[in-house]
Parts: C-alpha cells; structure tokens; sequence
C-alpha cells in the first residue's frame, strides 16, 4: 500500500514542490547549516507543524537541548512568544503557570485522548548503541515514522570514519525494515578560507558516507552577521541532492521573527510587511 506522504510546512512550500507533495515513507534525510545559524528553531517549527498535521507520528532524539529546554522552545513557537526572552525567572514561572499558558502546553503535548502528541528522547550522555537502542524503541515500540536526530555529529563525535559507515549501514536497515523517514540534522565544517561551508553538501562534517547515504541533502545559509535585519533572519534552503524524485536546487527562504519565535516564508512576509 502506498505509503502517505508528510508536507513540509506551509512556509516552506518550494520544499514541497522539489519532493512532490512532502516526505515519502522510507527516507534518509540530512538537514546541513552551519553552527549556531539556526537548525534547531527551522527544524522545531517542522516538528510543530507535523504534530498537528502529518498523518505519521513524531519522535525526537535532541543531542544539544534536555527536555525542557526543547520543551519551552517548541511552546514559544506554539504560543507565538519568545518565552526566553522573559526578563526575570520570577516573571517567566508566573506566565508559565498561568491557565492560558498550562492550557496551551497541555494543547502541544497531548492529544484530546490524553496520549502524547509526539516523542521526546534527549539522550546526550548515552553511547552509538544506546543511542540506537533508543531510535529503535521508539519506532518499534512507539509506532514513530518520522525520527529526528539533532544532532548527528554529536553521536558520531570521535568515531572514526568506518564507524560512522556502520552507523549509517545501521539507519538505512532501520529505515527499509520499518518504513521510516530519519531527519538527520547536520552541522557544517567551515571552509579553508574560514568561509561558511554551506554552498556544497561535501562541507557537511564527518565521513562522505553521511552524504552518500542519504536519500535527500538540504542545505540551509544564513548571513547572520548582515546590518540589514531581515536579511540577518532570512534563511535561505536549497536541494543538493534528492534520489528520490530527481528535483533539486534552491527551494525559497524563510524569515525568523524572534520576537514571536515564528518562521514565515519571505515573500509573504514580505508583501504583509511592506
């Protein structure tokens, strides 16, 4: 049976034009940026949106940020407020405990019949295996088809290149065996010149078999470091490689706004905003 595919966000919907309506059932899918450019915030706004929309259930495996710290960046965007941004502990318990904001969180996190809206691992200490064990638990024991791994290199860290190619052996049984889509989330190693790695899916860091292995490479660029501040939280996406449709190259941009916590796609921001 024909396997039903999960969009890309509204706000992304080029992404959803180079992969023919959205995820397929079985992929390896590597998401690559450089570091502290703003993968976790691009990816977190998917995650939003899949748990409300996609008709696959959602595990999270977060390398970088514990549970509550992904927690209250998930319901910033939700509630459409930066809740780290909140100037005092004392005022920022208060908003948290408020009704409106309980209700909301409850609204994110569970489904009407009590039962989680999604899946949340942040195994950061654990070994490779463990880490494994831990996928492989919540796509057998959870019925998760889409897994987010945040990220990669944070698992492979010190493995040398053949142990990275066994870990991407490992995924790709994973994801034939069970039908799955892994969201692989990528950091990429500056360039010689010191220059952002982001132009060319080779700048992703760790063993070429990390690029090879993969169904599809989407790259993201931002130049966070411009005067002008929309270009400063503009993000630039683009298709590098897509085996599973043939469909690659530049796939629209998305504005951050920090204050809401939320991403729009530009030209629509654009044409509300002039």
């Amino acid at each position: 049976a024909a396997v039903e595919k999960t969009p890309f966000p509204p706000w992304m919907g080029k992404l959803n034009e180079l992969f023919v309506g959205g995820l397929p059932g079985t992929a390896i899918i590597n998401i690559a940026a450089d570091t502290g450019l703003g993968k976790t915030t691009l990816i977190n706004s998917m995650v939003e949106y899949w748990i409300f929309n996609s008709p696959q259930t959602v595990g999270v495996v977060s390398m970088e940020l514990d549970a509550s710290q992904y927690g209250e960046a998930l319901l910033s965007q939700y509630i459409h407020r930066k809740i780290s941004l909140i100037a005092t502990n004392e005022e920022k318990m208060q908003y948290l405990k408020s009704d409106e904001i309980r209700n909301k969180a409850k609204e994110l996190f569970t489904k009407e019949d009590g039962s989680p809206r999604f899946y949340l691992l942040d195994n950061r200490d654990g070994s490779v295996e463990d880490i494994q064990d831990t996928i492989e638990e919540l796509v057998v024991g959870c019925g998760v088809k889409i897994v987010i791994l945040d990220p990669l290199q944070d698992v492979l860290d010190g493995l040398s290149n053949e142990e990275q190619a066994l870990f991407m052996k490992w995924a790709k049984g994973l994801i034939k065996s069970h039908g799955t889509t892994l969201c692989l989330i990528n950091h990429m190693r500056k360039t010689p010149a010191g220059q952002s790695g982001a132009d060319h899916e080779s700048n992703i860091m760790g063993s070429s078999t990390i690029i090879k292995s993969a169904s599809a490479n989407i790259l993201l660029k931002r130049d966070k470091m411009s005067e002008d501040p929309v270009v400063r939280n503009t993000t630039e996406i683009s298709v590098t490689k897509n085996r599973l449709y043939g469909l690659t190259g530049t796939a629209g941009a998305v504005y951050y706004d920090n204050q809401t916590a939320r991403l729009h796609n530009l030209d629509d921001w654009l044409n509300e905003n002039s």
